[in-house]
């Protein structure tokens, strides 16, 4: 069970006593940071399934790593971005490192633009002792899938919609109207589009349809819950830290049934939905409903297994949180909600990055 930190505007030290502890009984001493980062990403030329304009996250992945390698030299550490192609490039670094001193900061997303592929890389890397941040194997397999997902809440009896996962656009929905449709493995809003929410028989087999022929897997389909979307930052190992509570404005949409974040909503500066739902952090909320919300996102951290960082993305109808999504490696681009959270609780860009490597780095001495 991890122990539970709430945000504070002070900064917290990279290491509670516990873990210093737990250093100092090492038979090995680790250093306090790796000798060399390499901040690894994923990319693809050309996408083997999906919307052409999904390549977009690709390219602010790339953006992403230059800028975090960059930061982290600025913190003092030696580091420079590296990009897998293929599970190749993994094998090379065990070739060309010494991975004794070596993190790699692991910003991989798919393997040549499969998403689900993605666990084939931290396989590797497992198989091989390549140290890298983030979550396990294991967590992102049950992340990636949101009905994998949604079951292991449910087991842990973390509030989260009812669903139901659609192999057939003929199968008969059980699913309450109206509904929102998405691929069951893609992250980064890929697949959401402002018709995925639908109201009747027909927009259903239509959505699920949609999903079957442009992603190439299964869809989610899930009660459309009305109500304010929040999200959470939290990060640590052994004792865990939360970030300010992040809330998705619809100050501006007054149906509710348009009040989501679809592809275009996060990804497209021209479109209206993008210029009008900001993200307001710290959110504007009582004591009462923060506790419950740190109280969701806590559980749904431990349940999924995830470390050094996560966000859990919320709505809340009549007084309860219920888990949308839980991302065990969230998007670190500058302008992201994870960064922002951190630089609210008082942490800069290099001191955001310095932290998340600092306990990765931790996790080895631990076990060294």
């Amino acid at each position: 069970m991890l122990a539970v930190k709430t945000y504070s505007p002070l900064r917290a030290e990279p290491r509670t006593r516990r873990a210093t502890s737990a250093r100092r009984r090492s038979r090995q001493v680790t250093p306090a940071r790796p000798g060399k980062v390499l901040v690894g990403y994923s990319a693809v030329e050309k996408l083997n399934r999906g919307d052409a304009r999904d390549l977009e996250t690709d390219l602010e992945t790339i953006d992403t790593a230059k800028g975090l390698a960059h930061n982290l030299c600025l913190a003092g550490f030696d580091a420079e971005t590296y990009i897998v192609h293929t599970l190749d490039d993994v094998d090379r670094v065990a070739e060309n490192f010494d991975l004794n001193d070596l993190l790699f900061f692991n910003l991989c997303e798919h393997l040549n633009g499969v998403a689900t592929d993605d666990v084939k890389i931290t396989t590797r890397m497992d198989k091989l002792g390549i140290h890298y941040t983030g979550a396990p194997t294991a967590s992102l397999k049950r992340c990636l899938d949101k009905a994998r997902t949604k079951h292991v809440l449910e087991l842990n009896e973390v509030p989260t919609a009812p669903y139901r996962v659609f192999t057939r656009a003929e199968q008969t929905n059980r699913v309450p109207l109206p509904a929102i449709v998405k691929p069951v493995s893609e992250d980064a809003s890929l697949g959401i589009t402002r018709e995925s929410v639908v109201f009747d028989e027909q927009q259903l087999r239509d959505r699920v349809q949609y999903v079957l022929d442009v992603y190439r897997q299964p869809a989610l389909v899930e009660q459309y819950i009305v109500g304010r979307e929040f999200n959470v930052g939290m990060w640590g190992n052994g004792e865990l830290h939360t970030l300010p509570i992040a809330e998705l404005s619809f100050a501006n949409w007054s149906d509710p049934y348009q009040q989501f974040c679809h592809f275009d909503a996060k990804w497209n500066p021209e479109s209206l939905e993008y210029q009008t739902m900001p993200v307001i952090c710290p959110a504007d909320i009582d004591a009462d409903l923060a506790d419950r919300i740190y109280d969701v996102a806590r559980r749904s951290y431990s349940a999924l297994g995830c470390r050094d960082y996560a966000r859990v993305d919320l709505r809340v109808h009549d007084g309860t949180p219920y888990v949308l999504e839980v991302n065990p490696n969230p998007c670190l681009a500058q302008d992201a909600g994870f960064p922002n959270a951190a630089r609210v609780a008082g942490y800069d860009y290099p001191a955001m990055a310095t932290q998340i490597a600092e306990w990765a780095w931790w996790r080895r001495g631990r076990h060294a």
